[in-house]
């Protein structure tokens, strides 16, 4: 079966951000309003296996992700999670990180230990986004892009 994150139709139509090794994508199942996703543009599993240039530009691409994300959700807390390997929740087995804008009282909570059980419980039962809902958030967070580019871009 393919990777869904290497389906170039897929993430397509998903991404809003993007570099030479890195896509941003919106969550299809978000947990909370702006919950995106940075992805490798190569299959990876592990961490270990970015190589040099990827590594050097994961956290100038993600600080630029999660600046979008923020501006999008109006807040300025956020969460940045790995989950590697199924036992810690990982459900599609291409390296991911996701962005998750934090706000007081949204339904996460903040002690871990309840985050990473509300997380999960959200992220497997929350409705799959519509096509058109999907169109109409990735079209906003480009033009938050277009509206920053010169604070993304000196980051």
């Amino acid at each position: 079966m393919e990777c869904v994150f290497c389906n170039d139709t897929i993430i397509k139509k998903e991404t809003f951000f993007e570099d030479d090794n890195f896509a941003a994508i919106y969550n299809i199942r978000p947990t909370v309003r702006g919950h995106c996703l940075v992805i490798p543009k190569r299959h990876l599993q592990e961490t270990y296996e970015l190589n040099e240039k990827e590594r050097e530009g994961f956290l100038t691409f993600t600080n630029k992700v999660v600046f979008t994300a923020l501006k999008y959700s109006d807040t300025n807390d956020f969460d940045l999670l790995l989950q590697r390997g199924e036992n810690a929740g990982q459900s599609i087995k291409h390296l991911h990180f996701h962005i998750i804008p934090r706000k007081k009282n949204d339904g996460l909570n903040t002690a871990k230990k309840e985050f990473l059980g509300s997380f999960h419980e959200r992220e497997t039962t929350t409705s799959q986004l519509t096509e058109v809902e999907l169109v109409k958030i990735i079209k906003e967070l480009k033009e938050i892009i277009v509206k920053h580019k010169l604070q993304i871009n000196g980051l």
